[in-house]
């Protein structure tokens, strides 16, 4: 027995003492932030200072060396977040993940945003090509240092190839992707109007009922290949964090008329995937011309929001339809030939090699694609007429990083509107404000203008009559410059007049978060009030939901049919839509919404069709239906009796308290919002691993709602969970640079051992932010010196 007891103990020693020891060893792939470094290729001495928050301060002399020296602090922090961003534009997830990712791997060869990157990178300036190879040296230089490599590659067993100037443009494509995305929207309206009529399927998303009834009855989308392309887009938002509905994003600038200090202010709050590392790098970057802080995305060497020493700026996504589907003929003779106007013509085949790791040879794949772009669905042998995208992102001569990289120079207006004249995509509503006192709004990108039709559905490529024939002219743009109101509001909601002469989109966002911003603007600056950087930080925060207010009164006025439903109805009477996270209110009228969607529209929409459109669906399509007498959606078809929208209402709501119970138990008192609706930050890739996923995934209960301005929405899929959100929020007061402030989802680092891996997340749900220091002056910490060794 005594035996026994000291085999035991010696066992836990050794067990400890290599635990120990791991930990330590593992600790060494946390970056040096203090000391002394040498590395080539500096022209001078350059000092990275570390702040409390993580945040990275770079000071060098030259820019040249600024953008070195943030290649480098990405990959210290970043580097396991920006090998997957690489592999995901390129196609090349199997190599390390296997066959798990191979459909998705053949879905972006076929894409072909890495083969894009290459046109791109030949259109761009000298300069733009100079910083981003400066900011190639710096990741390239931290490699060659053979650091220990965070745990991802050591779990995955491999390490990381050089960095090259196609890895950085290549996750610009991705983000022009994940922003500038609604093919999917056209599968869905072929699949509507096939299930339930055009002039049915106008009611549920905006169409152009001409074109269905000419174009898809005598050319059907295939089902089959239209639900496999949903699919693998759902997966692609969900797996990865590309994409995503009703996601929006705020931003707003108020001129100095109405502000506390005279001065203009500026807030946003763009809004992605929720994702741990944030999709954000926070930065201060400073050279002998360039004098820059914001948000950054690792891998890429550009302050996209923030300010310079002049001007800052802002960005919402603006939601143009950039995207077609065009149904191509081929050949039956050669499948390599596509119809156009009466001619044969020879595809573009680029032979890929996929690597799979685990298999011994590559699967030799053909990415195939027509004048229209890369036919989509050959990721898909099921049939139906071969679809082709064509997409603003994937033409040759993107020059938009001329632009970022152009408004970090700018010092005025008119240099700031010249530099969005290269933008290309994803096409953006850009706030502004600088030193003068001035505002203004531009809403740059190429927006295409069409022979016929607008891009809706899927048209036919054979016949030439719905080809691209030019772009919305830049001049014509939505823009403003000091409006007679002093500030501008964008919020992904319709920009323009009816009497605007070119098409943008059918698809804007409901005004709710654009009107709700307003309003509050409108309020504080009433009665000669001015606003203060405290109400900005209100109004960013608000989750007051003016859709809730749209549907509740059709809600409260019914009568209950027993206890249970008298006590939720008490909780929704004289609420005031505010989605407060421990509110009681927020659950039941949520889980009523969904099933209101479930009780009016499942009888028509089957299977995976409802699931796909329930994620599109616009709100106030269901109060249009529920304030019309005898609304035919109101009936359920499947059924004898004709029911009205009374019973609808009646039967989702008891639907609805079903759900609550079954999710939160029968106690009312206890159904919270954040118990059912919280922010998940998921890891990529190992979000999809139970084992580690409960290691490095993160998770916080949240308040808010999909139409609130602090968005927090949900898929009706998959509930209550939610998987985007303000990505980033900053308010810059210009009146003083260092009363500005800014934070991102997550924490600086992506290295899980780090204390900046997660420690903004819950000053982030709690509105909170950190100092958006500007100048040598004005921040302390760690300090690196990067010194050259030539």
């Amino acid at each position: 027995m005594k035996l026994s007891v000291k085999t035991a103990i010696i066992s836990l020693l050794a067990i400890l003492l290599a635990t120990t020891g791991v930990w330590i060893y593992l600790r060494t792939s946390l970056p040096k932030t203090q000391g002394t470094t040498s590395l080539e290729g500096l022209d001078g001495q350059v000092e990275i200072v570390r702040d409390e928050d993580g945040i990275t301060h770079i000071f060098a002399a030259t820019d040249h060396d600024a953008f070195l020296a943030l290649g480098y602090v990405h990959a210290q922090d970043r580097m396991w977040q920006m090998e997957m961003q690489r592999r995901i534009a390129a196609g090349r997830l199997s190599e390390v993940l296997g066959e798990t990712t191979l459909e998705t791997d053949k879905f972006l060869r076929t894409l072909g945003t890495y083969r894009a990157t290459r046109t791109a990178w030949e259109a761009l300036s000298s300069e733009v090509k100079l910083a981003t190879e400066s900011y190639t040296s710096g990741v390239n230089a931290w490699i060659r240092e053979k650091h220990t490599l965070p745990v991802e590659y050591l779990l995955l067993g491999f390490q990381p190839e050089p960095w090259t100037v196609y890895d950085s443009l290549a996750w610009s494509k991705m983000m022009m992707w994940d922003l500038g995305s609604n093919w999917d929207d056209e599968l869905v309206r072929a699949l509507l109007i096939q299930a339930v009529g055009a002039v049915r399927a106008e009611q549920l998303m905006p169409i152009s009922p001409l074109n269905a009834l000419s174009i898809l009855s005598s050319s059907q989308v295939g089902a089959t290949t239209a639900h496999s392309l949903l699919r693998l887009d759902g997966d692609l938002g969900k797996t990865l964090q590309l994409g995503g509905l009703d996601v929006g994003s705020n931003n707003w600038v108020i001129g100095g008329s109405h502000t506390e200090s005279g001065e203009p202010m500026l807030a946003n709050d763009p809004h992605l995937g929720a994702r741990i590392p944030s999709a954000w790098y926070l930065v201060e970057i400073q050279g002998d011309r360039l004098h820059l802080t914001g948000a950054t995305l690792p891998g890429l060497p550009i302050i996209l929001i923030g300010h310079n020493d002049y001007i800052a700026w802002g960005v919402t996504n603006l939601g143009p339809d950039v995207q077609d589907l065009y149904i191509e003929r081929i050949n039956p003779e050669n499948l390599n030939q596509y119809e156009f106007q009466g001619q044969w013509e020879d595809m573009i085949i680029v032979a890929e090699q996929i690597l799979v790791k685990g298999e011994d040879k590559p699967i030799s794949y053909a990415a195939r694609s027509t004048r229209h772009g890369p036919l989509i669905s050959d990721v898909y042998k099921a049939g139906g007429q071969p679809l082709a995208l064509r997409w603003t992102a994937l033409d040759p001569g993107d020059t938009t990083a001329d632009a970022f990289y152009s408004i970090g120079y700018a010092t005025t207006w008119e240099q700031f509107t010249a530099g969005l004249k290269h933008y290309v995509a994803p096409c953006q509503n850009f706030v502004y404000a600088d030193r003068e006192g001035n505002i203004g709004y531009y809403a740059p990108g190429h927006i295409p203008i069409r022979a016929q039709g607008d891009g809706t559905v899927p048209v036919p490529g054979w016949d030439g009559e719905h080809e691209w024939i030019s772009w919305i002219p830049f001049e014509d743009l939505p823009n403003a410059f000091n409006p007679r109101e002093d500030y501008i509001i964008t919020a992904n909601n319709k920009v323009l007049s009816d009497d605007y002469p070119y098409f943008i989109t059918r698809d804007w966002a409901p005004s709710y978060r654009a009107e709700r911003i307003a309003a509050l603007i409108t309020e504080l600056s009433s009665n000669d009030e001015t606003i203060s950087m405290e109400d900005m930080e209100m109004i960013q925060g608000d989750q007051v939901s003016l859709q809730a207010g749209e549907l509740l009164d059709l809600l409260t006025s019914i009568s209950a049919d027993d206890e249970r439903q008298e006590a939720a109805l008490a909780y929704l009477t004289n609420w005031d839509g505010e989605m407060r996270v421990n509110g009681i209110a927020p659950s039941i009228y949520s889980a009523w919404f969904r099933q209101l969607g479930r009780v009016l529209l499942e009888d028509d929409l089957k299977g995976d069709l409802y699931e796909q459109f329930a994620n599109r669906k616009h709100p106030t399509f269901l109060a249009s239906v529920l304030n019309e007498d005898n609304s035919p959606w109101c009936d359920n078809v499947l059924t004898a009796p004709l029911e009205n929208c009374d019973q609808a209402i009646r039967e989702a709501f008891e639907r609805a308290l079903d759900e609550l119970d079954e999710r939160l138990g029968s106690k009312i008192e206890k159904w919270q919002w954040g118990r059912i609706h919280r922010t998940i930050y998921p890891h990529n890739p190992f979000s999809e691993v139970v084992l580690l996923s409960v290691i490095f995934d993160r998770q916080v209960a949240n308040g808010g709602g999909t139409y609130t301005v602090n968005v927090a929405p949900y898929r009706f899929s998959d509930p209550y969970d939610q998987y985007h959100l303000p990505s980033y929020r900053q308010l810059i007061d210009i009146s003083d640079w260092n009363s500005s402030q800014f934070i991102h989802t997550t924490g600086q680092s992506g290295n899980i051992l780090s204390k900046h891996y997660d420690d903004m997340i819950e000053r982030h749900q709690r509105i909170e932010y950190v100092p958006m220091s500007f100048g040598r002056d004005s921040v302390g910490g760690d300090v690196l010196v990067l010194q050259p060794n030539n």
